[in-house]
């Protein structure tokens, strides 16, 4: 700037009469041929009826405000820790999500990454170097994992955690910009893996030999028999169950994904249950939970195990989720029709579940006993 600007506040002079309108942040002043900086709570003439050179003036504004105001969050640490803004959200809005358990597990990394940056010191360029450096990185685990990288995928589902979160800062008055938006994702190419009858009955054969791996074989199984997502066999209780009646009831955590309130017990996953119950007294803590650790906790995992087993079983490229989808593509080719097996999976498509948030069990019976072979 070659002259010098009085940026002096005063009070704004109300509403423009038509044809004095110009650029954004920029207004013609009735009776006068000078630009004006109209931008916040600034209203002052540039000195110049030029719009380019009152352009320059106007950005070079803009730039002296913001960068006072970067000094001053800089200082007075106006916004809060990466650390804490994902604490909040992981306590108030993740129980509610039927993500809970996949966003504690999204939120590691990038906690380990940003820690205790301020979020508005997070620009989109840091989000670009937090996915380089996961894509860098090598999977946790095994030897076979350690020569893995990062998938993309998982890189997204992290970003996309990371940017609600961001989302809801802004609610919470912490924030101005979300620096995840227009964050370019990994591509994900789609993946359909339909597991054999013989490669899953090898997996559960080579879980029942090892003590360690025991309580896959009955969480896979459930998973199998009930045809229902992970989180919800993990967190399974017995207040749920009832034997007599041979039914599993469920509660709705979402106003759009529905499942049933009540599922049938096959006569497999009866003798599971009755058996898991039959050792429940002997363990040392008894906990709530179906399937329990020595704690009396749920697990919150199995895909140790599950790899192990698969490993070990000779099957490749098979992912826990991949049960699900076995068990629904077995009861469609059992010709079971495509509303009774949305019926008893609770599919996302609230077109076809919409109907049906009170169901009865007979509805989910006919699809879940299909599924009775007799080869696990």
């Amino acid at each position: 700037m070659t002259e010098k600007i009085d940026l002096s506040i005063i009070p704004s002079m109300g509403r423009k009469k038509q044809g004095y309108s110009g650029p954004t942040g920029l207004v013609r002043h009735p009776g006068s041929q000078n630009w004006y900086v109209k931008w916040r709570n600034i209203y002052k003439s540039t000195g110049t009826p030029d719009l380019d050179r009152a352009r320059l003036i106007f950005i070079e504004v803009q730039r002296m405000i913001l960068t006072e105001e970067s000094k001053a969050r800089e200082i007075a640490g106006h916004s809060i820790a990466f650390s804490k803004m994902m604490e909040r959200y992981l306590k108030e809005i993740t129980p509610a999500k039927r993500s809970a358990r996949a966003d504690h597990t999204n939120s590691i990394q990038p906690l380990h990454f940003f820690k205790d940056r301020r979020i508005d010191t997070i620009t989109i360029q840091d989000v670009y170097k937090y996915m380089d450096w996961r894509k860098d990185q090598r999977a946790a685990g095994s030897k076979e994992d350690a020569e893995r990288k990062i998938s993309g995928s998982t890189i997204n589902r992290e970003v996309s955690l990371m940017s609600d979160a961001f989302r809801k800062a802004i609610r919470w008055g912490e924030l101005h910009v979300n620096p995840c938006i227009g964050i370019e994702r990994f591509s994900e190419a789609s993946r359909e893996r339909y597991i054999t009858d013989e490669e899953l009955a090898a997996i559960l054969k080579i879980a029942r030999i090892n003590d360690k791996s025991e309580h896959l074989a009955e969480i896979v199984s459930t998973l199998y028999y009930t045809s229902q997502r992970l989180g919800r066999i993990l967190g399974l209780k017995w207040s749920q169950m009832d034997l007599g009646e041979r039914s599993v009831t469920f509660s709705q955590t979402s106003k759009n994904k529905k499942v049933p309130d009540k599922i049938w017990i096959v006569d497999p996953l009866l003798v599971i249950f009755h058996k898991i119950r039959a050792r429940r007294g002997l363990c040392k803590v008894v906990g709530p939970y179906v399937f329990q650790k020595a704690n009396g906790m749920p697990y919150r995992s199995i895909k140790t195990s599950w790899n192990r087993c698969c490993r070990a079983a000779g099957v490749q490229n098979a992912r826990i989720h991949d049960i699900r989808h076995k068990a629904i593509t077995d009861m469609l080719e059992a010709g079971i029709p495509v509303a009774k097996v949305k019926t008893a999976v609770g599919h996302s498509e609230t077109s076809t579940t919409d109907g049906y948030s009170h169901l009865q069990i007979s509805a989910t019976r006919e699809a879940l006993e299909s599924l009775i072979k007799g080869k696990f």
